[in-house]
């Protein structure tokens, strides 16, 4: 998974940067995890899901694609309430 996750991360530095990337480890080898950035203030989910496949599809083949389960994304400040509610619950 190392070179793929590799891969997937290469490709999103294209437009975000390091430290708003988190990946989870999935045991079968496929990519996940969350992308907390300031460049998703005032874009809907489907248009922040648009701009990482567009980065996502310039660099990976549709065999390493379909090795990704996905990314969950937020502002810094909708990942600020999502961890406190966590953290309530």
């Amino acid at each position: 998974m190392d070179k793929l996750k590799n891969k997937v991360k290469n490709s999103l530095l294209a437009f975000f940067k390091e430290n708003e990337l988190l990946f989870e480890e999935n045991p079968d080898g496929r990519v996940s995890g969350f992308i907390v950035s300031k460049k998703f203030t005032n874009l809907d989910e489907l248009a922040r899901q648009r701009k990482i496949w567009e980065l996502l599809q310039k660099n990976l083949t549709l065999a390493e694609r379909s090795k990704i389960i996905g990314f969950i994304t937020f502002t810094p400040r909708e990942h600020k309430a999502y961890t406190s509610y966590r953290k309530m619950s």
